[in-house]
């Protein structure tokens, strides 16, 4: 965590690039982005409806991953790296009031992200790789400590994939929805 954040300072545009990259609203909306417009694309209808349904799949996946981690922050109430080293390190974001650990931000994009991967491994991979960079620039940033991060990574991949075996074992109920909604024209 300090060796991260101890390049804080050392160049004021990457501080800068750092503070928005790392904001509570960019990564998360580009990730909303991407599954938004994964609803709509696909070569043929069979692709179009594997996007579709992990579209469906993210969104019960950041559901899943949100319950996870409000269970864990109300057990446990880590405070965040800026109140227990606020001597060693440098600050450049806003003082969150919510517990540190897990990070729910990065619970979010990696359930998105593998979610996604479940339907499309390389546009999945590319979510991955920004969900990692993400993680490392909220560590720089001061908010959270690596094993935030870690944990809140985990929460979304696990949340993905317990999505996923859910919308297996319920396979045609899913499929009932997106049929619906492709008569009324949304899908």
């Amino acid at each position: 965590m300090l060796f991260i954040n101890g390049f804080v300072g050392k160049s004021a545009l990457f501080d800068h690039f750092a503070k928005i990259a790392a904001s509570d609203y960019l990564m998360p909306l580009a990730f909303s982005a991407v599954i938004f417009a994964i609803w709509f694309i696909g070569r043929d209808i069979t692709e179009r409806r594997r996007y579709q349904r992990a579209t469906l799949i993210a969104a019960t996946a950041i559901g899943l991953a949100n319950l996870a981690v409000d269970i864990i922050d109300s057990a446990y109430d880590r405070p965040r790296p800026f109140d227990q080293l606020a001597d060693s390190m440098t600050l450049l974001f806003y003082r969150s009031t919510d517990p540190s650990f897990p990070a729910n931000p990065m619970a979010v994009v990696f359930a998105i992200a593998m979610a996604v991967m479940l339907a499309d491994r390389r546009i999945g991979w590319w979510l991955m790789a920004f969900a990692t960079i993400y993680s490392v620039l909220r560590i720089y940033v001061g908010s959270f400590y690596p094993t935030d991060v870690i944990g809140g990574a985990i929460i979304g991949i696990l949340a993905a994939l317990l999505a996923w075996f859910l919308f297996e074992l319920i396979k045609p109920v899913p499929e009932l929805v997106l049929r619906l909604l492709r008569g009324i024209g949304v899908a």
